[in-house]
């Protein structure tokens, strides 16, 4: 009779240790599922809201890191980048239809940091400063359509401290 209970006791535990590891497996596949749905919903509304505003830049799932590249139709590069943990980090630029340097600007885990300088389509500074987390911080230059400098402004924590000469 204790060999009878031992012998269903030995196949309980083996029929629930299987049917655990079934659990699991079904388990990882349902993750892999709705990640792969995920990935498929956050492209599908990237894309429709590309659609609303061709400049929006987003990356491809919310966790994405690597290097970004978005292309003009005509195949010059609109925008290129890197991701870091689905946000932007690090150098940015952004290009005319026709090749020319449209702006720079840095990020630092998602938020504009450090240089920014962006150009008129005839390769001429239109301004040029400095954001710190986020903000306009430093001095900032500003440009006729010539590239001659019209104003400088000296901002803190995204407020204007003062307007200063130029020379």
């Amino acid at each position: 009779m204790k060999k009878i209970n031992a012998l269903i006791i030995v196949t309980t535990l083996l029929f629930i240790s299987c049917k655990n590891e079934a659990t699991k497996e079904e388990s990882e596949k349902e993750k892999i599922i709705a990640d792969s749905l995920s990935k498929v919903s956050q492209k599908i509304k990237v894309d429709s809201m590309k659609r609303v505003n061709p400049l929006l830049i987003m990356p491809p799932d919310s966790t994405y890191t690597g290097d970004y590249v978005d292309k003009y139709g005509n195949g010059i590069i609109k925008f290129k980048g890197f991701f870091r943990f689905g946000q932007r980090h690090g150098q940015w630029m952004s290009f005319y239809p026709s090749g020319l340097l449209w702006s720079e600007l840095h990020f630092d885990k998602g938020k504009r940091h450090g240089l920014n300088v962006t150009f008129l389509g005839n390769g001429k500074k239109r301004y040029e400063g400095f954001y710190k987390d986020n903000r306009q911080d430093s001095v900032w230059c500003y440009y006729d359509t010539l590239g001659i400098l019209m104003e400088k402004v000296l901002y803190r924590n995204d407020t204007i401290i003062k307007k200063l000469p130029k020379k």
